[in-house]
């Protein structure tokens, strides 16, 4: 045994930890329930609000600065306000805020270095990626996993390795509306120009529309297929690999029935593309720790990356797609805190019946759409139009859909102490990555109740198109597919 396994076994230590973690617990949950700033408190946090949008040379979307401290979906802010997280850093903290478990483990690290490099990795390191290596299923094929920082390098280490294997060929499949990251490559292949501004693209692009319930599951394949088939057949040798996003997340949280997942994978291998699966959203996230095993698509994945609520980022590929020395590498891996943490969020969502039809995620989110189904159905009608659900996904449409009726709609729900974001490209949505992994029934319904009362009272503060001030929407409720 090491010493650092000593110190953690030790009585010492164990007693210190109870009597902190006891402490921690008893003032998270003084952070019970919605509560707005009091006056007293409002000038010196705009002050600070201020000098931070100073700081980084814009102002941030919302005078959102937290204090450190939380309790489940409630977050406490510098003002000493509480507001209800339904979007969680965009899906980073799933299990809410200072939550106990993960406290341990973030206690478990205060002995280990800060940042941990590939170089010098710690336990952590292997840990963690054993864990999710371990939870690939029996028809995948990916072997190995690198860990990273950020998603959008995720996504760069996938693109490397698939441009390596399959040289000289180095062209990519995405599709529209996809997210990819923010990188000089990645914002190539995300689709919005709007991120792209002032930065070159160099044509390696190619995108691909997307599945379309309106037009049901042949035409869409047809579409996709001979569009790819088109692009292949006029640049041949050039196509290097397929990514797609199983269920997009900034596009609008939009998925597919499996059978189009199948036919569009089996003519990319036909075409011999590489498979890369972008699951940094919705890992953890859909009814199966990886959406790919939700929609039953594990022996056609050659990359996937990771991230968001593992609280650390990984390319996970096949031993065919393992890389020849040199080509990956960076300075961090993580923190150790981090990657300690990553390993026991694993292990909650795999052990504490999250998954399947019947599980928690899957509950969790019926409910909201039960809430908005009733809402469109009354109290809402005309005012609620396209629902959207997939898992701790959820989104819905106010009013016409506007980014200026979002916004108004984002910032009186901030004002009722809702935290909530958008996603689309028009008709744009609210966005919701709520923390299912300790929500309770009792707080999805207060949450909705929250929702509901904001849209009623800006009804008639939010035009649409036509000049009406509270405009009829048609109403489609749009669920899990699979």
């Amino acid at each position: 045994m090491t010493q650092s396994h000593s110190l953690l076994k030790s009585a010492n230590f164990s007693n210190a930890k109870a009597a902190l973690l006891k402490e921690l617990i008893s003032g998270s949950e003084k952070v019970s329930g919605i509560r707005p700033s009091t006056p007293e408190t409002q000038e010196a946090y705009l002050k600070q609000i201020q000098t931070l949008g100073k700081d980084k040379g814009r102002e941030s979307y919302y005078p959102y600065l937290a204090s450190g401290l939380g309790s489940g979906p409630y977050v406490e802010l510098m003002d000493g306000s509480v507001k209800m997280d339904l979007i969680t850093g965009i899906g980073i903290n799933f299990f809410g805020h200072s939550h106990p478990e993960l406290i341990s483990e973030m206690i478990n690290g205060l002995g280990s270095d800060v940042m941990q490099g590939n170089l010098q990795p710690g336990y952590e390191s292997q840990e963690l990626i054993r864990a999710v290596l371990s939870k690939v299923g029996e028809k995948s094929r990916l072997k190995h996993g690198w860990l990273l920082c950020s998603g959008t390098m995720s996504n760069e280490i996938a693109l490397k390795i698939i441009r390596q294997k399959k040289f000289p060929a180095t062209k990519i499949f995405a599709f529209q509306d996809c997210f990819a990251g923010r990188s000089t490559a990645m914002q190539e292949i995300t689709d919005n120009p709007k991120y792209r501004e002032g930065q070159p693209t160099y044509g390696e692009v190619s995108y691909l529309p997307f599945y379309l319930p309106r037009l049901g599951l042949e035409r869409s394949v047809e579409l996709t297929v001979s569009h790819m088939q088109w692009e292949v057949d006029r640049h041949p040798g050039k196509f290097a690999g397929l990514m797609l996003e199983i269920v997009q997340g900034e596009g609008g949280f939009n998925s597919a029935p499996r059978e189009y997942y199948v036919k569009l994978f089996e003519a990319a291998k036909k075409a011999n593309l590489a498979i890369w699966a972008d699951e940094i959203q919705t890992f953890g996230r859909t009814e199966q720790l990886f959406a790919y095993q939700m929609f039953g698509l594990e022996e056609y994945i050659d990359v996937v990356t990771i991230g968001k609520l593992l609280q650390a980022c990984m390319t996970l590929y096949t031993e065919e797609f393992n890389p020849r020395p040199g080509l990956v590498a960076g300075t961090f891996s993580g923190s150790s805190v981090a990657l300690k943490t990553g390993r026991r969020i694993v292990e909650l969502l795999t052990e504490g019946g999250y998954y399947g039809k019947d599980g928690r995620i899957a509950k969790l989110s019926q409910r909201f759409m039960d809430h908005f189904k009733r809402m469109s159905e009354g109290s809402c009608k005309g005012i609620i139009g396209e629902c959207r659900n997939i898992g701790g996904m959820v989104a819905f449409t106010p009013y016409s859909g506007t980014m200026d009726d979002i916004k108004k709609v984002l910032f009186k729900l901030f004002e009722a102490g809702v935290v909530a974001f958008y996603c689309g490209h028009g008709p744009y949505l609210i966005r919701l990555l709520p923390p299912l992994g300790v929500m309770t029934e009792k707080q999805v319904d207060e949450a909705c109740a929250i929702i509901e009362k904001v849209l009623i009272a800006s009804a008639p503060e939010v035009p649409t198109a036509s000049g009406a001030s509270a405009p009829v929407a048609s109403v489609v409720m749009k669920g899990t597919q699979s």
